[in-house]
């Protein structure tokens, strides 16, 4: 299976190995330790015919880590990979400050990203906040033109106490059903917003 794997990379040189509980699909709990969430997803659902391309968002500010992090994420996946997928990686650089145009630029180069009846993953755990709007606009990109289907959407949450991070708080956050509800919004047909939000009602509860 083709998968396409969106990832914010951290700014700052500051990644540790932990093994990460996930709130609310226990399919994708990893009992290892990793470095990038995304990782414990994939180490999990990864298979030998899987074709994966991983784009790997780097932004330019901070400690100027993000070269380091994004071999880091490289490293750790390829050791993951034991049963010999392919996996190919392209980083992609951008400001923390961004501008109109360099929205748009980015937003070109994720789109150039997809092929067709791709599946879809994301971690956007790190980075400005800004990227994850970028890429949750990129996916619906691909499931509109390229017949894309989504697998899991993810961010780490964490905790800070006293200002430093309280580990026992990293849980794995299982987003896809967010992003889901986003795509329900933008393919409803509704005469009435009435009736869009009886549509809403109805399937909230299912």
């Amino acid at each position: 299976m083709k998968k396409t794997v969106f990832v914010t990379l951290m700014m700052a040189d500051d990644m540790h190995k932990r093994h990460y509980p996930v709130d609310g699909n226990s399919f994708i709990e990893y009992p290892g330790e990793v470095y990038y969430a995304i990782n414990a997803v994939l180490a999990k659902t990864i298979k030998s015919d899987d074709d994966i391309k991983v784009v790997l968002l780097e932004t330019k500010g901070g400690d100027k880590a993000g070269t380091k992090n994004a071999q880091l994420f490289m490293n750790e996946l390829n050791e993951l990979n034991s049963c010999g997928a392919n996996i190919t990686y392209e980083v992609i650089p951008s400001d923390f400050i961004e501008t109109k145009d360099k929205f748009k630029d980015l937003y070109k180069k994720l789109i150039k990203a997809f092929e067709s009846e791709s599946e879809l993953y994301a971690d956007v755990t790190f980075g400005p906040k800004s990227l994850p709007l970028l890429i949750f606009a990129a996916m619906q990109f691909g499931e509109k033109f390229f017949d894309c289907t989504i697998g899991n959407v993810i961010y780490l949450k964490t905790e800070f106490k006293n200002g430093r991070v309280d580990e026992s708080s990293q849980i794995i956050c299982d987003y896809t059903p967010l992003y889901m509800l986003n795509s329900f919004t933008n393919t409803i047909e509704c005469s009435s917003g009435e009736k869009a939000i009886a549509a809403v009602e109805a399937l909230f509860e299912n």
